[in-house]
C-alpha cells in the first residue's frame, strides 16, 4: 500500500509555506457570516462615542471636583475666612421607645 498524498504532508520535516489563499482561509475559518459587518458596525460605534466625547469637552468627575488645573486655591482660601463657621448639631433617639406605645 502506497502512503496517500495527505500522509506525506503530515510527516514532512519542513512542510511547505502557506500561499496566500492557505492564508485567506485560515482567517475566514470559524468566522460566522455576519462577522465583518458586525465588526464594520462596532468600528463605526466606537468612533461615533469618540466623537460624542470629543464634543462633550471636560466631564465632572464622580467627586464633584474640578480638574486640578482649574482650581483656584488663594480666592478658596479668602472665602473660607470671610464665611461663618457652618454649625453643627446631632439628634439622638432614646434606647427606651415603650413609652411612646
Amino acid at each position: 500500500m502506497a502512503p496517500e498524498p495527505e500522509d506525506d504532508i503530515m510527516n514532512e520535516k519542513n512542510p511547505r509555506p502557506l500561499d496566500e489563499d492557505d492564508i485567506a482561509l485560515l482567517k475566514t475559518y470559524g468566522l460566522g457570516p455576519y462577522s465583518t459587518s458586525i465588526k464594520k458596525v462596532e468600528k463605526e460605534i466606537k468612533e461615533m462615542a469618540k466623537k460624542i466625547n470629543d464634543l462633550c469637552g471636560i466631564k465632572e468627575s464622580d467627586t464633584g471636583l474640578a480638574p486640578p488645573s482649574q482650581w483656584d486655591l488663594v480666592s478658596d482660601k479668602q472665602m473660607m475666612q470671610e464665611e461663618q463657621p457652618l454649625q453643627h448639631t446631632s439628634c439622638m433617639m432614646p434606647k427606651d421607645l415603650d413609652f411612646l406605645l
